[in-house]
């Protein structure tokens, strides 16, 4: 079944960051980003004007007739960080009081809107709900150095203290109750002959690719051929020519150029054949995971030490080539595993509408200040 985890992420986010020590700093920039933080700790509220007054009676979130204050948020807050102590790295205080604000207002609106609705449907707590679900919360923790053993231990790690936390997790609870009996249980949706399909396409695919790869390296051969009989002094330009009209690469409209290249830029069997060659010539064919190629290479620079403020320049290669694509067999995936998928994603959008729906008709309201943290 699919999840919705509205509190569980939240909390094991906010437990990484309690787990920071004052002398750690921030990591340098990523090679790549590949994850998205939480919806609450994502963006904080926009700084208010220097001249503006800060009304601790300003209503922040409204639910009907339930409603959280500024001043109600920053009490908690200052409570929550007083408990912490020194354990908050000072450069990380205005982002972990804004992410506690954050999860505060995010308890406000579930407890009053998402989990209200769930015991308005007839989903309650029941004995041994609680023990399972704090059993699955450490799960999430499993193969790490560091992973809680107990729930105790888990929520030590967290700045809000047992009895929050612990309300947060009997209302998760009602809601996965009514996620699992109004969307799960009653999906018709035949997810297995979904996946059936999926995996015999790519199998059908599969079985063309050995007609498809015996064109394509007929056509790369015959490409060289035509380049081999041609005379020394007129292979660039034929090379150049052949590139534009045949290459299945983009750069084939440059006649085949890829400018200056160092050693790793490029993937291994290219690699290797582009710095072998010397200036001038044409290689044999290669192949890489992108199909068949021939290269010709028309420049090279040697690498050069750093000196003075002057840095190091490594070992580089000026190359053209011409591509012929040839399809590359795709890994067939058990088939519960693709149902299993499907499954999730159809549901994932279900819960989207139905909690949407849920919102829309609450009337909750926000101040500018946590807007972010609508729907």
């Amino acid at each position: 079944m699919a999840k919705l985890h509205i509190v569980g992420t939240a909390l094991v986010a906010a437990a990484l960051v309690a787990g920071c020590k004052k002398s750690e700093t921030a990591a340098t920039e990523p090679e790549k980003a590949t994850t998205e933080p939480a919806a609450a700790e994502a963006k904080a509220p926009e700084a208010p004007a220097a001249d503006e007054k800060k009304d601790p009676a300003d209503v922040m979130i409204s639910v009907g007739d339930a409603k959280i204050t500024r001043g109600e948020i920053d009490a908690q807050v200052d409570e929550i960080v007083k408990k912490q102590g020194d354990k908050i790295p000072a450069q990380s205080a205005s982002y972990y009081r804004q992410m506690i604000a954050n999860q505060i207002v995010q308890a406000f609106i579930m407890n009053n809107v998402i989990a209200a609705k769930a015991n308005e449907l007839g989903y309650k707590l029941e004995d041994g709900d609680l023990k399972a679900f704090e059993e699955k919360m450490l799960k999430q923790f499993a193969g790490r150095p560091d992973a809680p053993k107990t729930i105790d231990e888990f929520i030590e790690k967290l700045p809000f203290g047992k009895e929050f936390v612990t309300k947060q997790f009997e209302s998760q609870i009602v809601i996965e109750k009514m996620i699992e009996g109004e969307i799960s249980s009653k999906s018709g949706k035949d997810y297995a002959a979904e996946a059936q399909k999926i995996v015999d396409d790519i199998k059908a695919e599969n079985a063309k690719i050995p007609e498809a790869a015996a064109e394509a390296e007929k056509k790369i051969k015959e490409i060289k051929e035509t380049l081999d009989a041609t005379p020394d002094a007129e292979k660039a330009e034929k090379f150049a020519e052949i590139a534009k009209e045949k290459s299945d690469c983009p750069s084939g409209s440059k006649g085949g150029d890829l400018g200056f290249f160092t050693h790793g830029q490029m993937v291994k069997e290219f690699d290797e054949a582009a710095f072998a060659l010397p200036i001038g010539t044409i290689s044999d064919v290669v192949k890489t995971q992108f199909g068949y190629h021939i290269i010709l290479v028309t420049d090279k620079k040697e690498a050069v030490a750093a000196e003075g403020d002057k840095p190091a320049e490594p070992e580089s290669v000026k190359a053209s080539h011409i591509l012929v694509k040839a399809p590359a067999e795709r890994p067939v995936p058990d088939v519960k595993d693709v149902e299993k998928s499907l499954k999730n994603r159809g549901e994932s959008e279900e819960i989207g509408k139905f909690m949407k729906d849920i919102l829309s008709k609450s009337g909750i309201k926000a101040a500018d200040e946590y807007k972010h943290m609508l729907p």
